[in-house]
């Protein structure tokens, strides 16, 4: 079985796009098939190879890897060839509206209240006014169709041909559009499962009837509800949060892709570690065909409990690039931070000056907690030996003395395990802390 994955290079993948590939991706490695990724970059003048590049370093970040990749541009003949065979049997014709007449026919219908379908009128006009005109082409759905297919998401999905509009196939500067290329594409590599977001279901009815034209295999398709953020939809053009967005912000990309897996499902979101995981509990019968609301807060969570659970050897080499090559600091520290850039906050905690936070009713109880400090090299037993000194020494119960203690030794209320913390910052930090000297 053959997935595919079809951006087009005019900007930045989004977490919709996102999505659909991982889910693509997700089920051809479930099935143990291939995963195609398709640069659909037909539309030339917006098309950009920065973006290009750009497409495929998200997906490498999010370890989504491809066994195929290629380029529409690279087509163009085989799709000049598609196109005139089918331009030879009359399903695809000539039009010749311009563009602001093709917009008073819409105005006029919208008025009328019908739907904006193409009413093929300029097929009447004569060869002397063709000649003034330079045409664009439109595939000729058989009205008298009924288009359904078996949706792996949706059921059984049905179009009456009537309510679909000739769709526009070619346009007058002889670029392709969307339609054909991507049915051609879809027939000569063989893909057999086409996974994409609602909005595409009319498209797919179209897709559908061009195949049947050319005698190819339908492959199978599967239609996810769209994420919104709000009352909008996820897409460029609200600004549908950029991967660069996230990779900026810290958010881990095991975070994003244990989230996206399975929003929209009947599965509980549980944290992964790595892809093998999300492979083994993958599921395309688990979508719902609900709109599925994406909460940043929930991400942000997530990825929480992702660090949580990083094992250092999945992320030592990032760590060294913050300065850290201890594997005692990092589960130290591991389950106090939302972000893998929070370490930073943790180094400089254990290594550097902290302003200690010393309330001065405390002052005499400092003081006397510095003096009882155990000696020697600092262990996670130190801690305890420690409490248990003072405690014998002072009227203070455990429960007493625990704030105190964190924030003159840390200047915060909440973090690790002091007894963890002990023998990161070392003894002598601890006794410079612990100084009350200066307290009035």
């Amino acid at each position: 079985m053959i997935t595919r994955f079809a951006p087009s290079p005019t900007g930045h993948l989004h977490i919709g796009n996102i999505r659909t590939a991982l889910v693509c991706w997700l089920y051809a490695r479930q099935q143990g098939g291939k995963f195609l990724l398709r640069i659909d970059d037909t539309d030339v003048n917006r098309s950009n190879d920065q973006y290009i590049q750009k497409i495929k370093n998200d997906l490498s970040w999010l370890f989504i890897d491809w066994d195929m990749c290629f380029n529409q541009s690279s087509r163009f003949v085989r799709y000049d060839e598609v196109f005139h065979y089918l331009l030879d049997k009359g399903i695809i014709y000539p039009c010749y509206e311009t563009q602001e007449e093709l917009e008073l026919q819409r105005v006029v219908k919208r008025k009328a209240g019908l739907p904006p379908i193409y009413d093929r009128n300029m097929l009447e006009i004569t060869d002397k006014e063709k000649n003034t005109r330079n045409p664009y082409f439109r595939l000729e759905i058989n009205k008298d169709m009924i288009i359904s297919w078996q949706d792996k998401v949706r059921g059984q999905v049905t179009f009456n041909a009537k309510n679909i509009s000739d769709p526009v196939i070619r346009r007058t500067d002889g670029q392709y559009t969307y339609m054909l290329p991507s049915v051609i594409d879809d027939m000569d590599y063989q893909v057999t499962h086409v996974i994409r977001g609602e909005d595409h279901i009319s498209n797919t009815a179209t897709q559908i009837y061009i195949m049947k034209n050319l005698n190819a295999k339908i492959p199978d398709f599967a239609h996810l509800s769209l994420l919104h953020f709000g009352d909008k939809k996820v897409s460029k053009r609200v600004g549908g949060f950029a991967i660069e967005y996230f990779r900026e912000n810290s958010i881990e990309p095991m975070t994003i892709n244990s989230y996206i897996a399975k929003i929209g499902t009947s599965c509980a979101i549980e944290v992964q570690t790595d892809m093998s995981a999300l492979i083994d509990t993958f599921d395309i019968q688990s979508f719902s065909n609900s709109s599925s609301k994406f909460v940043l807060e929930d991400l942000i969570k997530l990825n929480a409990k992702v660090l949580h659970k990083m094992p250092f050897y999945q992320i030592k080499d990032r760590l060294n690039v913050l300065g850290v090559n201890s594997e005692e600091f990092w589960y130290s520290i591991c389950n106090n931070i939302e972000r893998l850039t929070d370490v930073k906050s943790w180094v400089n905690i254990c290594s550097q000056n902290v302003i200690p936070i010393i309330d001065p009713v405390n002052k005499r109880f400092i003081s006397l907690a510095k003096d009882l400090l155990p000696s020697g090299e600092f262990n996670e037993d130190t801690w305890g030996i420690w409490i248990q000194r003072i405690k014998e020494n002072t009227h203070f119960k455990a429960r007493d003395i625990f704030m105190p203690l964190r924030l003159a030794l840390t200047g915060l209320s909440k973090g690790p395990e002091l007894a963890k913390l002990l023998p990161l910052i070392g003894r002598e930090e601890i006794m410079r802390r612990l100084n009350t000297d200066n307290l009035e």
